[in-house]
């Protein structure tokens, strides 16, 4: 009898202790089939791809309940080509390429620690039409400057207090020959029909690399504006970009969203001009499938007016996440 309450005593043991912790398998499966059009007269390819929508990825995620509202967490994450099965799209095998960290968080807030999204990264796509896909047009920071997103040996802090958000992040370059880290910060809001947020990144170098952004949303109900501000800087060439764009809910499940995006470089930077457009229709099948279609196009002109890049996607895709 007593052998058996203690053995009872042990299975209770380790039940709570199980219980206290936990790992989540999760991901998403995007594809779609279209004609996309690279380069400047270049002839348009009828293809299958991956990330229409979103990324395809698949990630282990989880936490553990350490006592007194501390928890440790972790994830682990990384791309794949839907398309071809490949690891990523230029090939390579699979990796946790987009996150790898370990973390704590609790009252204090959040501290993570290896390769994770910049503070930066928190913030920059949350206001960009057609969903932020592939049919986003674009803007000078996500296109066009020597953006890091995710640069590894990464800390981070985040915290939210009541309806505002933010997060500061250091990313080393662990190199004593160079100077070469990466700072950022961000500051968010959203209560009711506004969102408003702003990000800043500091890229140490031989020329240091600034990078300034600022997006916001108002909901009035049968639409939602957004809109965003940008500018890129190193030395004497600086870039200055914005997008506008709509929200409009058709249906419980369908959502048309497009807008326009341009961007204009100085003198120094060589005076040229980018713009293009872009619309996307999403239909959600369930609460974890979803069909889209849309279609971007967005140009590139130099100081003298001639074009010098022109590109656009036309597809239909579904993807589904678990």
């Amino acid at each position: 009898m007593k052998k058996s309450l203690i053995a009872l005593a042990v299975l209770a043991a380790t039940g709570a202790a199980s219980a206290q912790s936990s790992v989540t398998l999760y991901g998403i499966v995007d594809v779609w089939v279209g004609s996309q059009e690279t380069g400047l007269n270049a002839d348009s390819v009828t293809k299958v791809g991956s990330g229409g929508f979103s990324s395809s990825r698949v990630g282990f995620q989880g936490s553990e309940d350490l006592g007194g509202g501390l928890n440790a967490i972790f994830k682990l994450e990384g791309n794949f080509a839907a398309d071809t099965g490949v690891g990523s799209s230029t090939g390579g095998g699979f990796n946790f390429n987009r996150q790898a960290y370990l973390g704590l968080s609790g009252g204090f807030g959040t501290v993570t620690i290896g390769k994770v999204w910049t503070a930066m990264d928190d913030v920059l796509f949350n206001n960009d039409y057609a969903f932020d896909s592939a049919f986003f047009a674009g803007n000078i920071l996500q296109v066009n400057a020597n953006y890091e997103g995710n640069p590894g040996n990464t800390i981070k802090y985040a915290n939210s207090f009541g309806a505002f958000s933010g997060a500061v992040s250091y990313s080393l370059d662990e190199d004593n020959a160079v100077k070469e880290d990466i700072v950022d910060f961000s500051i968010g809001y959203g209560a009711g029909p506004i969102t408003a947020n702003f990000a800043y990144q500091l890229q140490n170098g031989a020329t240091d690399e600034k990078l300034t952004a600022f997006n916001g949303s108002y909901d009035f109900g049968v639409v939602k504006l957004l809109g965003g501000l940008g500018q890129y800087k190193v030395g004497a060439s600086k870039s200055t970009d914005y997008h506008l764009g709509l929200d409009v809910p058709l249906s419980s499940a369908m959502t048309l969203s497009g807008g326009y995006s341009a961007s204009t470089d100085n003198a120094a930077a060589g005076d040229n001009e980018r713009s293009g457009f872009g619309i996307a229709l999403n239909y959600a099948l369930s609460k974890r499938t979803n069909a889209y279609v849309g279609y971007t196009q967005d140009k590139t002109e130099n100081a003298a007016g001639a074009k010098t890049d022109e590109n656009s996607l036309m597809a239909v895709g579904i993807r589904h996440t678990f």
